[in-house]
């Protein structure tokens, strides 16, 4: 499971040809999409963030963020001054070649970047994790939420 809203739970899985899909369901709703994404990429040689998909299935169901952590840990993960929620949901590889699926709540549509803490073997860091939608390519006026600098 992914994220469980008020009124929905969207799930996460991946399949054994190595295709990341989720789906939300909703009591009122039923189903309210399954999405299967493209294939996961190698685990990186090196650490590494990259966002998997940004899933909306609807206002029952949240946005939700998912992400690959290659070799590394999240420990916190801020939308400009504000933390956002999230949840391991997968864990793939070998002790030394490492993957961790992530589930990132976000309010609603988010554009701009996250700021992401993460441990390595040698340490804490900081990384920025840009968003689909930069700043920028959000209409005026719209009620989309922004993280900063894109």
């Amino acid at each position: 499971m992914a994220r469980r809203g008020a009124q929905s739970t969207t799930f996460f899985w991946s399949t054994a040809n190595r295709l990341y899909c989720a789906s939300a369901y909703s009591s009122t709703h039923r189903s309210l999409g399954l999405r299967c994404l493209a294939s996961a990429k190698p685990v990186s040689r090196t650490p590494e963030l990259s966002r998997i998909d940004e899933v909306d299935f609807g206002p029952q169901s949240g946005y939700t963020l998912l992400v690959a952590a290659d070799r590394e840990t999240i420990r916190t993960v801020t939308c400009g001054d504000t933390a956002v929620a999230f949840r391991e949901v997968r864990v793939t590889g070998d002790p030394d070649a490492q993957r961790t699926v992530y589930a990132l709540e976000l309010e609603g549509w988010t554009a701009g970047v996250l700021k992401v803490r993460v441990s390595r073997a040698d340490g804490v860091h900081t990384s920025t994790l840009p968003l689909a939608w930069s700043d920028g390519k959000v209409p005026p006026n719209s009620d989309w939420h922004s993280c900063g600098a894109s």
